[in-house]
């Protein structure tokens, strides 16, 4: 057993070290200070940046937080008037890139938008600034990210035991009481689980705050790249990132402490019905969320599109639909059989505190910007090729850079965190009698894993590949600075259009991504419910 267990550690080391490279090669990067640079940074950029920053990810945080998993609650445990088409419809808002939604509300907002044209021109009121303060970025953020929380929330509240909610109403407990006293609590690590996603996601991007002119830490690290044209300074700046999202798993953990949480039943009876007024109040919040989040966003960009399709329409985009979704699936794939591997309950993970913490390790790239992450990994390349020569061998550079293996692993190392949350948030529901069974059984690891683990964990396995499929669908720079020659894809094309300004013509890839994007949760709901019949 002992001789297992280390072969089972150092495997599991090594493979959670790989994912982590680049994180190793950001670290590094603080091997080479440059103080001048670092003193006009923290004497004139880095307060504020810090406190802005802060607000944003405790908006969102708090917004994503309240509205998936109020939303994943109604869905699953509430039937209302219109209740299954809108738990699929919900889906739909991670199909758009969060840039592309935030370009869209600008134009209708902005003051020369419909919306200020009208209250100027038919109300008479006065205009107002959509990028001044915090809430509209907020509240973008929170209409793109939602469906984090909301996802891994309902697999959770759809694995609950039906029984434990019907006795908390025999004992006369109100719908508000037995999701504070028994739902939620049992739903937490999928609710924290979607909450560190988020709030990584919000520190890594850059599109939005851009485009809203709203300086964050990720804004400082662009900046010293692009502005002063300093990697390395770029590089250290994106550990603070990486030691910050550290701290956000840390303290959840520790929160957390030694509370489990079990289950195993699938959810298909709903426990309360709407009717009546409060019912139709139901739909009507939980239809003005997809309406704001995904609804009038498309709406826009098919009347732009519809503008502009005989123009920039061409035979190019059979091309570009054909590169996307080879990265799509091949990432997706790759991704969530590591996940899996990682997440996988065992005996030799327990009190091991070495395979936590590289694990851990392996999850902390989502926290650096897709662009670092791209020039770290070219960085890390070329010194090993510096190495290689200087012990007379060959530079490997032409071997890797622009290859479609350097971009499958950087989309793997960025989108771990994604998988593993999702995946080992189901891990954690698994009862410990189902594995003492089977071994007094005389079942063997792989069979334990084949027939015990996996269908258990499929709902979290299905969540996490579809959301790094569609984050991978979506990711730009890492995209733009690593790929192949000739291989360009949606999410390229819709940024080069609209840095031009040519937002009908954006339109166009931007729209092909939202259906690529709906057929992969048409996929995954197909897969998931077949999954809940056979649970």
């Amino acid at each position: 057993m002992k001789k297992y267990c280390l072969s089972s550690k150092i495997w599991i080391s090594l493979l959670a070290l790989l994912v982590a490279m680049p994180i190793f090669v950001v670290a590094f990067s603080w091997l080479l200070p440059e103080h001048e640079l670092w003193t006009h940074f923290s004497q004139n950029l880095l307060p504020d940046l810090i406190s802005s920053t802060v607000i944003l990810l405790f908006g969102v945080g708090l917004g994503v937080t309240l509205l998936g998993t109020v939303l994943a609650y109604l869905v699953v445990m509430v039937e209302f008037p219109g209740r299954k088409w809108l738990e699929w419809a919900l889906f739909l808002p991670f199909a758009v890139p969060a840039y592309v939604l935030a370009f869209v509300y600008l134009g209708v907002f902005d003051y020369s938008g419909y919306v200020q044209v009208w209250m100027r021109e038919v109300l008479g009121l006065p205009g107002f600034d959509i990028r001044a303060g915090s809430w509209a970025i907020i509240l973008t953020f929170v209409l793109v990210f939602y469906p984090y929380v909301y996802m891994m929330t309902r697999a959770s509240f759809k694995r609950q035991k039906i029984s434990m909610i019907e006795a908390g109403k025999l004992l006369g407990a109100n719908p508000i009481r037995v999701f504070f006293k028994i739902s939620l609590p049992l739903a937490r690590p999928a609710v924290a689980a979607g909450l560190l996603v988020t709030l990584m996601e919000t520190l890594a991007d850059f599109g939005v705050v851009s485009l809203f002119n709203y300086d964050t830490f990720t804004t400082a690290i662009y900046s010293a790249w692009g502005d002063f044209r300093s990697i390395e300074v770029a590089a250290q700046l994106a550990s603070l990132l990486v030691l910050v999202a550290f701290f956000l798993i840390y303290f959840e953990k520790k929160a957390r402490g030694q509370a489990k949480y079990y289950s195993a039943d699938v959810v298909n009876k709903k426990p309360y019905q709407a009717t009546g007024v409060i019912g139709w109040l139901i739909s009507l919040f939980v239809l003005s969320v997809f309406m704001f989040s995904f609804a009038l966003p498309m709406l826009q960009l098919v009347v732009w599109g519809w503008a502009s399709v005989g123009e920039e329409w061409s035979s190019k985009y059979f091309d570009l639909i054909t590169s996307t979704s080879i990265l799509t699936i091949s990432a997706a794939l790759i991704t969530v059989v590591i996940a899996t591997v990682l997440a996988l309950p065992g005996r030799c993970k327990q009190g091991s505190i070495w395979l936590k913490s590289v694990i851990r390790l392996a999850t902390l790239g989502y926290a650096l910007p897709g662009s670092v992450m791209a020039v770290g990994l070219l960085y890390g390349i070329n010194q090993i090729s510096e190495v290689n020569i200087h012990w007379g061998g060959e530079s490997i550079n032409h071997l890797i850079f622009g290859s479609i293996a350097l971009l499958i692993f950087a989309y793997v190392s960025r989108f771990m965190a994604i998988a593993y949350s999702s995946i080992e948030a189901s891990a954690q529901q698994i009862k410990p009698v189902y594995t003492q069974s089977a071994r007094l059984l005389g079942a063997s690891r792989l069979r334990l894993i084949w027939q015990v683990y996996l269908p258990m964990m499929m709902p979290g396995i299905l969540a996490g590949g579809l959301l790094v499929a569609v984050d991978v669908m979506k990711e730009l720079p890492a995209t733009y600075l690593l790929r192949p020659f000739g291989w360009d894809t949606l999410a390229i094309q819709v940024y080069e259009l609209s840095a031009e300004g040519l937002f009908e013509r954006a339109a166009i890839p931007a729209l092909i991504m939202v259906l690529f994007g709906a057929i992969l949760m048409g996929v995954f709901q197909y897969l998931d419910k077949k999954s809940s019949k056979t649970s």
